[in-house]
């Protein structure tokens, strides 16, 4: 981490500014140390990520990371847990899963970020300060910075560790493992915030992106992709009734079958129909857009996609009703609601200035 970040992160117990001590640095980035509150919490810096963790999630770093606590023993003294029993399980599965994936799947560079910021006006993020929410490997991250922006991203799993080390030596990036539900940067703070793919993998999504809003800038803009509800998810939820029983290695190879049937035969026949007369033009509608992208994107895209579907411990799906009251109950205004394919809902909204 750099020290600009400090101008930003706050205690997630107090919201109270941290003080730094650097224990390794290299350069400009502080490689270990700690962030301390006059509350009493202790936030170690491993690897040069900040970890704003507390409790079972802590003792998580503990384990990933015993080497760093061997050198700082004090630091793995810590009892406090935020949430009940029920929903820090959940978020030790989500830690699990996607924490495995992002670190044996770190190559994974789909570009949708250009769909994703396609209804924005051209050169939105240029200048601007933003926050990514489950962040992942960080190529979000990478692609909002190459448009203009400085960006913070948060993730709760070890993925942070990949997002780092591909973004190391981008100065407009900075790291940070926590927790959206407790997230604590400063309060009218950054001028836009967005979550792409994300929420809805929560115990509670609305409670998720509720949290976001007081930490916008006035004038702040908060856009996320939610999934959408269509009837071929059910099949896909009777595969993830089996797939949740599974190691994440065995979930790898269920994901692999399911991508060899889904881009063997689905994928590779609307790339032969596409060449056919009149019927290429026919399949070329938007009702087969999934099949258009991983034309394009690839096998090992959609081998990776389909773990992400598989490992996931929780998934929600929604209507355009259900996701309209969030907008509803957000007070945001000048909102938007867009599909993206039959996959996706576009949500947008402003806080008012």
């Amino acid at each position: 981490m750099r020290e600009r970040l400090l101008e930003w992160l706050v205690c997630p117990l107090c919201s109270e500014e941290l003080e730094l001590e650097i224990s390794l640095q290299e350069g400009q980035e502080i490689i270990e140390g700690t962030l301390q509150c006059l509350c009493g919490q202790i936030f170690p810096i491993i690897g040069g990520i900040p970890r704003m963790l507390h409790g079972v999630l802590k003792r998580n770093l503990i384990r990933v990371y015993p080497e760093f606590f061997q050198r700082y023993p004090e630091l793995a003294e810590e009892t406090f847990v935020f949430q009940s029993d029920s929903i820090i399980v959940q978020k030790q599965k989500t830690v699990d899963r996607f924490g495995y994936e992002w670190t044996r799947f770190d190559d994974y560079d789909c570009d949708n970020f250009k769909a994703f910021i396609n209804p924005l006006p051209v050169n939105f993020l240029k200048g601007k300060l933003g926050l990514d929410i489950g962040c992942g490997a960080g190529r979000h991250a990478r692609q909002a910075s190459e448009r203009g922006a400085e960006m913070v991203c948060i993730d709760l799993s070890e993925a942070v560790d990949i997002a780092y080390k591909n973004n190391a030596g981008n100065d407009l990036i900075h790291v940070v493992q926590g927790d959206i539900y407790n997230l604590r940067f400063k309060r009218d703070n950054f001028q836009f915030i967005y979550s792409l793919g994300v929420l809805h993998h929560l115990p509670e999504p609305e409670r998720g992106y509720q949290a976001l809003i007081p930490l916008l800038s006035e004038g702040g803009v908060l856009f996320i992709w939610l999934y959408a509800y269509a009837p071929r998810k059910v099949a896909l939820e009777i595969l993830r009734s089996v797939s949740q029983k599974l190691s994440n290695n065995n979930i790898r190879c269920m994901a692999y079958i399911c991508n060899l049937i889904d881009y063997g035969i689905f994928v590779n026949m609307y790339h032969l129909m596409c060449n056919i007369p009149f019927l290429g033009k026919l399949v070329k509608c938007d009702t087969f857009i999934r099949f258009k992208e991983y034309k394009e994107y690839g096998f090992r895209i959609g081998y990776i996609d389909w773990f992400d579907r598989l490992s996931a411990p929780t998934t929600n799906y929604y209507k355009k009703s259900e996701v309209a009251k969030w907008l509803t109950r957000s007070g945001l205004c000048d909102t938007k609601l867009l599909p993206v394919g039959d996959s996706w809902w576009w949500l947008y909204g402003e806080r008012k200035a």
